[in-house]
């Protein structure tokens, strides 16, 4: 089985360990503004980070290669706004991980995406944007890509009279007309649903070294019952490299953790005397291995305390 990488995120945006950029030469436009300038001396001194790429302006929206790496300072980053697909996907309820309202939610949304709006919503004016494609949001593990918006500027001179003062943390917006993190969710939400996710919108994306399936996108991703997730999904995603997610999931992680338990490998708490009964060594039961999933996205319970678990209590 794969093992898809996740992280712990919070209501509000995280802050990164590495904000250096790395820009292959043939993928995504760059968008910053033009009085920022790359010199030579600052970069050459920083290794390269490739799950962060810096998007800058461009006047020509045919462009379609990159500008050279250009680095900025953790204070630069930590104060960026993130969108992560999950906020506008249809499959998601609000208690799930959903940040718009069913309105402007839409299918299988991808963060690459996400950055086609973002430029549209702004025009004519330019932000700058950060396309983080390794990052994942813990309920939506198989949809890895965030994009990351100097939509506020820091700022020390917030008063009582910005109406936007305390909602954003005391940052003043740098949109003239985008004032608030709800407005622009909404109209990246009409952007999207104008303009659905085709199933070969996942190969715009061009990651340096990796190689798309043979056989992708010419069949849906097969989600198995009661999960919610995308049918389009990144060439990257864990599911689509671990082909797919099995339907038959349970069975299969319960026997992988038995050749684990066999080995001794299991981790810390695991297979000890929980299932097993009174002897110890038993293995997890069903509503553990439930509990496991949705912490990662998989069932539809999850943070809502809805129905997924009272499900798998079901004989």
């Amino acid at each position: 089985m794969a093992n898809p990488r996740i992280e712990e995120v919070s209501d509000s945006d995280p802050e990164i360990d590495d904000p250096s950029a790395f820009l292959p030469a043939d993928s995504l436009h760059a968008l910053q503004p033009a009085a920022q300038p790359v010199t030579p001396s600052s970069s050459a001194s920083q290794q390269p980070n490739p799950t962060l790429f810096r998007l800058h302006p461009t006047s020509a929206a045919t462009t379609t290669t990159f500008s050279p790496p250009i680095q900025q300072s953790s204070t630069s980053i930590k104060h960026y706004i993130t969108l992560y697909p999950i906020y506008f996907s249809s499959a998601h309820t609000r208690a799930q991980g959903r940040r718009v309202s069913a309105k402007y939610a839409v299918p299988n949304p991808l963060a690459y995406n996400l950055v086609a709006a973002v430029r549209h919503v702004l025009a004519p004016h330019h932000l700058p944007i950060t396309l983080e494609p390794n990052k994942a949001h813990p309920r939506d593990w198989s949809n890895p890509g965030r994009v990351r918006i100097q939509l506020f500027s820091p700022s020390a001179a917030a008063t009582d009279d910005d109406d936007h003062a305390n909602d954003d943390h005391g940052h003043h917006p740098l949109h003239p007309t985008i004032k608030s993190k709800s407005a622009l969710y909404n109209l990246i939400g009409k952007y999207l649903q104008s303009h659905p996710t085709e199933p070969l919108d996942p190969l715009q994306l061009k990651l340096q070294g990796l190689r798309a399936p043979e056989n992708f996108a010419k069949e849906p991703v097969p989600v198995p019952r009661g999960w919610r997730m995308n049918t389009i999904l990144p060439v990257h995603s864990a599911a689509v490299s671990g082909g797919g997610v099995s339907d038959n999931f349970f069975k299969d992680a319960v026997e992988e953790m038995k050749q684990a338990q066999a080995q001794g490998m299991l981790p810390p708490g695991m297979g000890g005397a929980g299932a097993g009964g009174p002897g110890g060594g038993g293995m997890p039961d069903m509503s553990q291995l439930q509990a496991m999933m949705q912490s990662m996205g998989g069932l539809g319970g999850g943070g809502g305390g809805g129905g997924g678990g009272k499900k798998g209590r079901k004989k």
